[in-house]
């Protein structure tokens, strides 16, 4: 008896696992991609599109639908109807800021992938880990900062050029050349500056949590994932990088936070990965659908539709960040109330 409780309280849960396989991903592609990066045989832009296009299309959207069906089970019709309406608007209104503004449209579309990434990785921390040193309201504002300008800021110093290119194409459906007069951007004086802003607050964020904390598993999990994160939009190909990031890292993390064990830390005999991804995979598919259809309506609106696969990568960006405005603005509310995750009624 004795050693089974033991047992027990070695075995892995289901978050544990799945955050597990996500710095796994992460760090045996950084160390890839960095070796591949020396000897010269990066992965062309197309096979970065494609492969970007897959995991976002076939993991990264899917996982989104899911966390809406969350959102709205156990709930009543009234709070059902008016979330989806709240989306559906906040939708219409990302789209025309698009389309109106595509300048300003990519900056909302820049904003909201950080703030995503960065609030989406402080929950699952939190969730998984523990984060004591995160509580007040400062350092966990400094948290979401360096996690999202790890997808951000770290593709633009590293690689400048293809950062250049995608916002280009993305503006470019709407307003080609509309970037044009941020070239200097790309001049090695402003990107290092922005460079040095952000490591600077990595190491500030790092060396507070510290003092705050201590060498707590929460701390240390903070540590390692904020460093891997870094490394990774530092080496890996920008297409690439955000292609992996939000199927194999957001997406895999978040399912882990809801997975019920992610809840109190402990082992869930009755929950397996396998059931926990068949169960991503049954409430996702219906809002997937929905989703393609908005992304093929889009094509319709937009005065340059996209060609090839560059283009449609570069599309699809833009797609993913139109609905990631209410996603981020009704789900980060719900979030902020317990109220996506209080709700467990089948």
């Amino acid at each position: 008896m004795w050693f089974s409780q033991r047992r027990a309280e070695r075995a892995p849960t289901v978050a544990g696992t799945l955050v597990s396989a996500s710095w796994l991903v992460f760090g045996m592609t950084t160390l890839l991609l960095g070796v591949s990066r020396v000897a010269g045989t990066v992965p062309s832009i197309r096979v970065q599109s494609l492969a970007y296009l897959a995991l976002m299309v076939g993991v990264s959207l899917p996982h989104g639908g899911f966390e809406h069906v969350e959102n709205l089970r156990g709930r009543g019709e009234q709070f059902q109807g008016t979330y989806v309406a709240g989306y559906l608007l906040l939708t219409a209104v990302s789209l025309a800021v698009f389309l109106v503004a595509p300048v300003a449209g990519l900056g909302l579309a820049l904003t909201v992938t950080a703030l995503k990434g960065g609030h989406g990785g402080v929950r699952v921390l939190e969730s998984v880990a523990g984060a004591r040193h995160l509580q007040a309201p400062l350092p966990r504002a400094v948290a979401v900062a360096v996690r999202g300008g790890a997808i951000i800021v770290v593709p633009y110093v590293a690689s400048p050029d293809v950062y250049f290119m995608v916002a280009s194409y993305m503006v470019g459906f709407v307003e080609p050349g509309a970037l044009q007069g941020f070239l200097w951007m790309l001049e090695p004086t402003a990107r290092a500056g922005v460079g040095g802003v952000y490591a600077g607050l990595v190491v500030a964020h790092l060396a507070a949590g510290w003092v705050r904390a201590g060498e707590t598993s929460g701390w240390r999990a903070d540590a390692i994932e904020t460093l891997l994160l870094a490394s990774f939009f530092a080496v890996v190909p920008p297409i690439l990088a955000i292609g992996l990031y939000f199927p194999c890292w957001y997406a895999l993390r978040q399912v882990a936070r809801l997975s019920g064990a992610a809840a109190t830390g402990q082992p869930t005999a009755s929950v397996s990965v396998g059931d926990t991804l068949w169960q991503f995979v049954r409430r996702a598919t219906l809002p997937w659908v929905g989703a393609v259809v908005i992304l093929v309506g889009m094509t319709r609106v937009v005065p340059n539709p996209p060609v090839g696969a560059v283009t449609w990568m570069a599309f699809y960006s833009v797609f993913v960040a139109v609905i990631a405005v209410p996603h981020v603005v009704v789900g980060g509310w719900l979030d902020r109330q317990q109220g996506i995750w209080a709700v467990t009624t089948d």
